[in-house]
């Protein structure tokens, strides 16, 4: 008897430590969201797609690739579209710091690459207009109180749930 009972404490014991190894594991594992919103404005379509790395419920990366594809009538040699669209996306940027921000030129797209880490930096997303009155113009809004701009944070406090629900409230689809 005294031989059964001194090999159930080193059972019960080594069952508790897989169960807080297994627990560990899974909150490990750090949650991420991401999220996407096309919009399509005179023929130029903008995609953004953002993934969202969170931390104790708080937003502790972000990652967005915007990018603005103009239709063949804009992307002419003769218009240098591209080109002022590419020079405004890298002013838009101006207030992060140089190795965050990314922008590229294709044949009929632009490609901006903005990842997003360290505190108090501010990403401003949905905040590109275009207009045609006699010539294509690119509105860029700054303005982080805007209404129809979404502005996130580093360490701004979401869930996951919370950020999806923010995200999907202004259009962006989450996965």
């Amino acid at each position: 008897m005294t031989l059964k009972q001194g090999r159930v404490f080193p059972i019960i014991i080594t069952v508790i430590l897989i169960s807080i190894i297994i627990y560990l594991f899974a909150t490990i594992k750090q949650p991420y969201v991401e999220c996407s919103k096309t919009t399509t404005e005179l023929g130029i379509q903008i995609v953004e797609n953002l993934k969202v790395s969170l931390s104790s419920n708080n937003i502790e990366k972000m990652d967005l690739t915007k990018t603005i594809i103009l239709p063949e009538n804009y992307t002419k040699e003769e218009n240098n579209y591209l080109d002022s669209i590419k020079f405004a996306i890298e002013e838009s940027y101006e207030y992060l710091p140089k190795k965050v921000v990314q922008v590229t030129q294709n044949s009929d797209r632009v490609i901006a690459q903005v990842v997003v880490v360290d505190d108090d930096e501010t990403l401003i997303l949905n905040n590109i207009k275009f207009t045609n009155v006699e010539d294509l113009q690119i509105k860029i809004n700054a303005n982080t109180k805007a209404k129809d701009v979404v502005t996130l944070k580093i360490k701004d406090a979401y869930t996951e749930g919370e950020f999806m629900t923010h995200m999907r409230n202004n259009g962006y689809s989450c996965k």
